[in-house]
């Protein structure tokens, strides 16, 4: 099972799709594993998501940032997310967070995954990123922050449309930043947006390190979730290794899983400063400065050259060569790898475990799989599990 049906695989014979192309518009295609991971530890500019906004608005997120600014800040932050931080300081906040999000799957007895999960991964993100984690602001991030519907052709609905997603913004500024700023100049705590505050950040620097966080932490981690608890319960092998008592097999499915279901459909990038090269099949590739890179994550996470037989079959223990990531670019790779992976996997192997703990846990509606524009990855939605 893989929500992805348009993607071509680097080594597939029959499609004979190269590793390394440029198009006629001079954008750059990244499909091979190995040229993803040479190419990504470059240091490359953040392209998509908004970015042009963000440098617009002379704006600096750590996601958007790069070379010494970037390293600096990453290393800064890197502890609020590190492996020892999350199971020292967060375990025991994910497990009470998850036992009270699925007391509430026990009472109804039927729920949308979705409810779930949205709720699970923005209780997570806010404890870390220093937020209040509201019913009103589950509310206002899962609408800022999930694909919208197509803009309507009648330009006086397209205008109420596009003021309505500002409104949700002010919002999440009126109703929870700017709260919990104030809370912590008055009583600052180990989080991100202490940390910002002692820095001398503006609010709108923090209001936008926020949304990243939202977007990278909450967002994704829920779609995360919701794929993780379907291969389970469609596969017995899956799901025997994800309650398995030993933490590295869990860990091994989960990373498998995102291989196979990476939330984010590409990575975008941008040359800057000088040219980069990167070699393919003997052949060496020259990537000219302003040049735009794009990395097809399902391409890239396919390739037999990297992952061995059966590519885009769930192997719960996959043997790897030593060096490749078992997500393969899942979680990214080089500066930019995603700082909260360590966060996330845990969240999910926390709830996933007390999900499938559930005596008669079932499926009771299959789910929708959209396609979001934003990340070019999946939504799940509509999928209705019920227990005894």
């Amino acid at each position: 099972m893989t929500f992805h049906t348009d993607s071509k695989t680097a080594t597939d014979p029959y499609q004979n799709t190269p590793r390394v192309e440029k198009d006629n518009q001079g954008i750059w295609h990244i499909r091979g594993y190995a040229e993803a991971k040479d190419l990504l530890k470059q240091e490359l500019l953040q392209d998509g998501f908004g970015a042009e906004n963000v440098f617009r608005a002379k704006l600096e997120p750590v996601l958007y940032q790069y070379g010494d600014p970037h390293r600096k800040q990453r290393a800064a932050i890197a502890k609020y997310f590190s492996p020892t931080t999350v199971s020292q300081k967060h375990w025991a906040m994910m497990e009470k967070a998850a036992d009270e999000i699925i007391a509430s799957l026990t009472t109804a007895k039927r729920i949308n995954l979705k409810t779930l999960t949205t709720r699970m991964a923005v209780v997570v993100t806010s404890a870390v990123v220093g937020l209040n984690p509201t019913a009103g602001m589950i509310r206002r991030i899962d609408g800022m922050l999930h694909s919208p519907p197509a803009p309507p052709k009648n330009p006086i609905r397209r205008i109420f449309t596009e003021i309505s997603g500002y409104s949700r913004q002010l919002q999440f500024w009126l109703l929870d930043v700017r709260p919990s700023i104030a809370e912590r100049k008055r009583n600052p705590q180990d989080d991100v947006v202490s940390y910002m505050l002692s820095k001398g950040k503006s609010g709108l620097d923090i209001m936008v390190e926020c949304l990243v966080y939202g977007a990278a932490g909450m967002a994704t981690t829920q779609e995360f979730i919701c794929a993780v608890l379907m291969h389970a319960l469609e596969n017995p092998k899956v799901r025997e290794a994800l309650t398995s008592e030993d933490i590295d097999v869990r860990y091994e499915a989960l990373h498998e899983i995102l291989r196979l279901e990476p939330v984010i459909g590409k990575i975008k990038r941008k040359v800057i400063n000088e040219p980069v090269t990167v070699t393919s099949g003997g052949e060496t590739h020259h990537i000219p400065v302003d040049a735009k890179i794009e990395f097809h994550v399902y391409d890239v996470n396919a390739d037999a050259q990297a992952v061995g037989a059966s590519p885009e079959q769930n192997c719960p223990h996959r043997e790897l060569d030593k060096g490749t990531y078992r997500s393969l670019i899942g979680f990214g790779s080089g500066p930019h790898r995603c700082a909260g992976e360590h966060l996330a996997i845990a969240e999910t192997d926390i709830f996933v475990r007390k999900l499938l703990a559930l005596k008669g846990l079932r499926v009771e509606h299959q789910a929708e799989i959209k396609y979001n524009k934003t990340v070019e990855g999946y939504e799940i939605d509509n999928y209705i599990i019920g227990v005894d």
